[in-house]
């Protein structure tokens, strides 16, 4: 019986234990594996709507059928949403990273239920974090670009640093703009300096006659993978300049003279009148006319300067001007009289043969400027007998072959490129035959220099490290190096910037430290400037960066505050000398502060007195000090000070006030007072002043008692109280001089 009861009480305890394991499993429900309290997850911009983008890691089993946890979010606007039955979070709205498409991150909050308890819900926070996606091209700013530009800009000018495009992908390759100018017709005039930047350099020479004005497109493409790109095209405009020499509309022209040649007659010349244009159609200058040498031929003609109609200018004899007469018209523009043309004007009588074939010059000179265009004529080696059909010229060329050519007409080309740096002078010689008789020139071409070339540094930043720290005044720091393709040109250095005013530079580029008190720091920023003396001068620049040990920097810093030091201790000495000379004016302009504030005292603060006889008040004003207006004696301060300061010596009065035996009745008595001092008139006030001898009470009815003298003023050696009365009296006048 016992052996059955034990038996079943273990059975109870392992159910018992058995259920505290389950019940303990089943509190596991909605927890998340991880042992976190969150979950996030990372999702792609471009997720398509609908895609799963992550999974809820949770203890539980959400499914329908047999399930035993229900998921469900907070949000109801969220743009994800939980797949019903599962865990997984799927995306209902387009997510987008820049937040324009799109919400850029998403925070939601989903609830897990429990099945089968009253147990409320647990929430479960899930940050979704949006990440970058190549899904914007760059977008140029201020797209179309319109370029004006110059027919004689250099070539290797920037022509252009306006290019920009935008990518409003996150920073990074996905927002790294690349720019490149599209394959096309004209895409060999431009090329960017450096892919990163939208900086456009020139080619290939332009030519406002050839082509005015064309378009060329350009490309913007970041470095995704794969690349996003936009385009946009650049309108060029060519802008007219006067590089063209006028032309003729003939290169000669031939006229007879008439039967009977006077002055004044006008030539009519074939094939038509003489005329020119401006070959810069854009600028189309006036032109004049005149004659481009003289000689005995010239004397008998006259061309017009506008208009460019030949007349006779002097009668001609029949035995002169046998042979034709060839004269070298040239039209000269009236703005720049470097641009010219030349043409021939061929003057014979009827049936006139020239007998002898002849080059009207023997020596040709001709400047061209070495950026002359390929092709173009250098200058015309005329005959005397232009019309002749059997004329043949050719160059003996052997030193430059190939440089030049020569035509039918005589008109000598350039058929290679010059430089004035390699050669700025050519001497050949043309010959000419028409199958009878020959002749030949000398032509010599001088190469005009032209400042086609920028000055350029070794290197594209000069660093220089100062390692002494003895470094002063006159060392010289680093060194930078320049030079000018341009032939004779030589370049000036310069510095600018913010760290200039500390150095200087030599013509050898040596930079030289002047001045180490402007150092406020270990590094001092400038730019070097280096300018040729072309015309029009060309420069360029490059960044230069010094650096100092912070020795040398600590020092250049105590010097600066020493000088601080000594200023402000200038400053400080010119600030005590201000306050003692002001000082100095106080006292001997003003009273001292001890005299007046005792006269002042004395003159203005009532004194207690004994109670006089007849009810007089025991605070009695001495009338002396005080004005009329005010109810006071006949007597001001002014007065008394006039009075007293003529008084030849004041020690005198005094034996005199002691001695007299009228004014030492004055103060018998322990209440009676000195009477006044009669008014004395303005006129009289430098005499000294008479004392009444009056006993009597005096008319302006004011008493002086005897107790009204100071007691420090009865310490004096004097022997009566009328005596120290009489005393106090000349010293308070005394007194009133310094006043």
């Amino acid at each position: 019986m016992a052996s059955r009861y034990s038996n079943s009480l273990g059975v109870i305890s392992f159910l018992l234990i058995h259920h505290a394991v389950y019940a303990q499993i089943q509190d596991n429900r909605c927890f998340l594996e991880s042992g976190g309290s969150a979950e996030s997850f990372f999702v792609s911009e471009d997720q398509p709507v609908g895609a799963v983008i992550g999974t809820l890691r949770i203890y539980g089993d959400p499914s329908d059928r047999g399930g035993n946890i229900v998921l469900r979010l907070k949000e109801l606007d969220s743009p994800v949403r939980i797949v019903p039955g599962t865990n997984n979070l799927t995306l209902t709205r387009q997510l987008d990273k820049e937040g324009v498409d799109g919400p850029s991150s998403v925070y939601v909050n989903v609830i897990c239920d429990r099945k089968r308890t009253a147990d409320p819900g647990f929430v479960i926070p899930v940050n979704i974090r949006v990440t970058d996606a190549n899904d914007n091209a760059p977008q140029f700013v201020n797209a179309p670009y319109v370029l004006n530009i110059s027919e004689v800009t250099v070539v290797g000018t920037r022509v252009l640093q306006g290019v920009r495009a935008v990518d409003a992908d996150q920073q990074g390759p996905y927002s790294t703009v690349q720019y490149s100018v599209m394959p096309g017709p004209h895409s060999d005039y431009f090329v960017f300096v450096n892919g990163l930047e939208g900086t456009l350099l020139l080619r290939k020479a332009l030519d406002y006659e050839t082509l005015s004005n064309f378009s060329v497109d350009i490309r913007a493409q970041d470095q995704g993978s794969p690349p996003q790109h936009s385009d946009t095209v650049l309108y060029v405009n060519v802008i007219d300049a006067d590089d063209q020499n006028p032309r003729f509309y003939d290169d000669r022209y031939t006229a007879v003279l008439p039967d009977s040649p006077v002055q004044g007659t006008r030539l009519h010349i074939q094939p038509r009148d003489i005329a020119a244009y401006d070959q810069d159609l854009g600028i189309n200058a006036a032109i004049f006319y005149s004659f481009n040498s003289v000689g005995a031929d010239y004397r008998y003609f006259d061309i017009d300067r506008t208009s460019g109609h030949v007349t006779i200018k002097r009668s001609i004899p029949d035995d002169e001007l046998v042979q034709p007469a060839t004269l070298v018209v040239r039209a000269t523009q009236y703005d720049n009289q470097d641009r010219y043309a030349l043409a021939t004007l061929t003057v014979s009588r009827v049936g006139a043969i020239p007998r002898e074939l002849q080059f009207l010059q023997k020596n040709y000179l001709v400047g061209v400027l070495e950026n002359a265009p390929v092709n173009s004529i250098l200058l015309t080696a005329v005959t005397n007998n232009p019309r002749d059909k059997r004329l043949r010229f050719w160059l003996e060329d052997n030193l430059h072959l190939g440089m030049f050519s020569v035509n039918s007409a005589g008109d000598i080309f350039l058929r290679q490129p010059l430089d004035y740096e390699v050669e700025d002078f050519y001497s050949f010689l043309v010959h000419v035959t028409d199958g009878r008789t020959n002749d030949t020139a000398k032509v010599n071409i001088s190469v005009l220099n032209v400042n086609d070339w920028d000055p350029r540094f070794r290197y594209p930043q000069y660093e220089f490290f100062v390692t002494n720290p003895g470094v002063s005044a006159g060392d010289i720091v680093g060194r930078v190096e320049a030079a000018d393709g341009d032939k004779g040109d030589f370049i000036n250095l310069s510095l600018r910037g913010p760290g200039a005013r500390m150095f200087d530079i030599s013509d050898m580029g040596d930079i030289i430290l002047v001045d180490m008190t402007l150092l406020n720091g270990s590094t001092a920023h400038m730019v070097a400037v280096a300018t040729d003396n072309g015309i029009p001068p060309r420069q360029a620049t490059v960044p230069v960066i010094v650096h100092f040990p912070e020795s040398v920097v600590q020092t250049a810093g105590g010097t600066s505050y020493m000088l601080m030091v000594v200023f402000g201790s200038l400053l400080g000495i010119l600030g005590l000398i201000i306050i003692m000379l002001i000082l100095y004016i106080y006292k001997h302009k003003r009273p001292k502060s001890g005299n007046r504030s005792a006269t002042k005292g004395y003159m203005n603060n009532p004194i207690q007195h004994e109670k006089l006889p007849g009810g007089a008040t025991d605070k009695i004003d001495n009338p002396m000090f005080h004005s009329q207006q005010e109810g006071g004696g006949p007597y001001q301060t002014a007065t008394v000070k006039s009075i007293m300061s003529r008084n030849s010596s004041s020690r005198a009065s005094i034996r005199e006030a002691c001695t007299n035996p009228l004014v030492q009745g004055l103060g018998s008595g322990k209440h009676k007072v000195a009477p006044a001092p009669p008014q004395i008139p303005d006129d009289v006030r430098t005499s000294t002043p008479t004392v009444s001898t009056n006993n009597n009470q005096p008319k302006n009815g004011i008493n002086w008692p005897s107790g009204s003298i100071p007691r420090r003023v009865k310490k004096l050696s004097w022997d009566d109280e009328s005596c120290q009365q009489k005393k106090v009296y000349l010293m308070i006048a005394k007194r009133g001089r310094h006043m």
